[in-house]
């Protein structure tokens, strides 16, 4: 019984997380950490954390500004990323990768059944 309710409290935590987004975590304190990645490593919303909102990086200003211009970032496109659900970018994610699915097997040849000559 002692597993089951370990099972059952994993399963509302992940359940209560996805249903945060970016910005509701940050204040939870579990987007608080350093960035260590290089800038060309660093995701959209890493970026957008450390170029809007303040928070700590192991890279320069500088660097930080110049991959965020290189990718094209504006303020809008940060305000709804990190608005959004979890579930939800975990949702268009999902779907963008079951369209480049389709379309990778789409190309694909196929084999041909070998002939007795």
């Amino acid at each position: 019984m002692d597993k089951l309710h370990r099972c059952l409290i994993a399963g509302v935590a992940i359940v209560a997380l996805s249903g945060c987004s970016a910005k509701q975590s940050q204040q939870l304190g579990m987007r608080s950490s350093t960035v260590t990645k290089v800038s060309q490593q660093m995701s959209n919303l890493e970026l957008c954390e450390t170029y809007l909102y303040g928070r700590s990086t192991t890279q320069t200003h500088f660097a930080i500004a110049s991959e965020w211009s290189r990718r094209g970032l504006s303020r809008k496109y940060c305000e709804e990323t990190i608005n959004q659900l979890y579930i939800s970018a975990w949702a268009s994610w999902l779907a963008a990768n079951k369209n480049k699915k389709t379309t990778d097997d789409a190309t694909k040849p196929v084999p041909l059944p070998a002939t007795n000559l």
